[in-house]
């Protein structure tokens, strides 16, 4: 799987970014922190095949204002 990074929170190191895969232009991967939180996930209803992550609007905000218009 070939990916692209978008953008992210900060400029090196480990942080939320959000990706392009290059033979998927319907998904991005997003990377973002853990959420771990029972009461969260129960909520949400969780698959076992599925994850959630935790990530900036900011971050999302740019995505859009830079590759989504």
């Amino acid at each position: 799987m070939k990916l692209r990074q978008l953008a992210s929170e900060c400029d090196e190191g480990p942080c939320p970014t959000v990706w392009t895969i290059d033979e998927d232009a319907e998904h991005v991967l997003v990377q973002g922190f853990k959420v771990e939180d029972e009461e969260a996930l129960a909520t949400m209803k969780m698959p076992e095949h599925e994850t959630t992550v935790r990530t900036p609007m900011a971050l999302l905000k740019r995505v859009a204002r830079e590759h989504l218009t």
